[in-house]
């Protein structure tokens, strides 16, 4: 009993001390930016613009020589440590502007005629094996690794469902380069989402990626992200437990976890020279 209270003492005393920072993320004409990731690297403490770019985050003390990042597709990422970061912003309602990224043109890769398509990833669609996202907090992400084994165009991709309870699905997804310890850099150039009503769900979500051109020469991992606030309900994935490996991370910036115990239904057809 007394180890209990303790640990809520302590937690009451971090979340005393957290300064709460708001206010809108914007572009270079004072644009709204909708769905900005904002967080503190490697902690579980971030969030996502809302459509009208507002956020609102709380920033413990103890971070405060930690690294706070703002990262959008399309644009500079910005960083600061938490401490400055709360300097600047804490007597006032912030407005962050971020400017736009000029992307350095690759080499032109062309589609092959003579090509092969595979599908990679996990094709599970169990309904009594699931997984869902950490938390239901915004910039919350599960995804699972896709073994690219030849340079390949991304064409379609299939997120299974075990059971959703929301009226509508709003999801981010995002194509990770996988690194030695985990997923690393984005490797799309602009925002893909999901925007499903629930009659027209049935087992999945399958979308066809052929016009967006997305280029693939390594392993990655394909993840949907919590970028809006979708109301009362629950939404659980198709899982297995000897299926490819899948990553979770609780918000914004936080750190990848790798699951455990097997990964989610979530695959994609690539196609590759033949």
């Amino acid at each position: 009993m007394k180890t209990s209270f303790t640990l809520l003492f302590l937690l009451i005393s971090f979340l005393a001390q957290a300064q709460r920072i708001q206010g809108k993320i914007v572009d270079a004409q004072s644009r709204p930016l909708e769905y900005v990731n904002i967080g503190v690297v490697g902690q579980n403490v971030g969030t996502v613009s809302t459509s009208e770019g507002q956020f609102a985050l709380s920033l413990p003390e103890a971070l405060d020589q930690e690294t706070l990042q703002i990262s959008a597709l399309g644009y500079a990422t910005q960083s600061w440590k938490v401490g400055d970061f709360k300097q600047k912003y804490g007597q006032q309602s912030a407005t962050i502007s971020l400017r736009e990224q000029a992307v350095a043109l690759k080499e032109v890769v062309v589609k092959p005629r003579k090509y092969v398509t595979k599908v990679v990833g996990n094709t599970t669609n169990s309904k009594s094996t699931t997984a869902g996202f950490k938390s239901n907090r915004l910039g919350t992400e599960i995804g699972t690794v896709l073994d690219v084994k030849k340079p390949s165009f991304l064409e379609k991709v299939t997120f299974n469902i075990a059971s959703n309870a929301y009226d509508t699905l709003f999801l981010r997804i995002n194509v990770y380069r996988m690194g030695p310890n985990g997923p690393e850099e984005n490797v799309l150039r602009e925002p893909i989402y999901l925007n499903v009503a629930q009659k027209d769900l049935g087992d999945g979500i399958m979308l066809d990626l052929r016009d967006r051109n997305i280029y693939l020469d390594a392993d990655v991992l394909l993840s949907l992200e919590l970028v809006r606030n979708l109301g009362g309900g629950g939404l659980w994935f198709s899982a297995g437990l000897f299926n490819k490996p899948s990553y979770t991370r609780e918000t914004s910036q936080g750190a990848w976890e790798k699951m455990t115990l097997g990964g989610v239904g979530f695959n994609a057809t690539i196609s590759y020279a033949k």
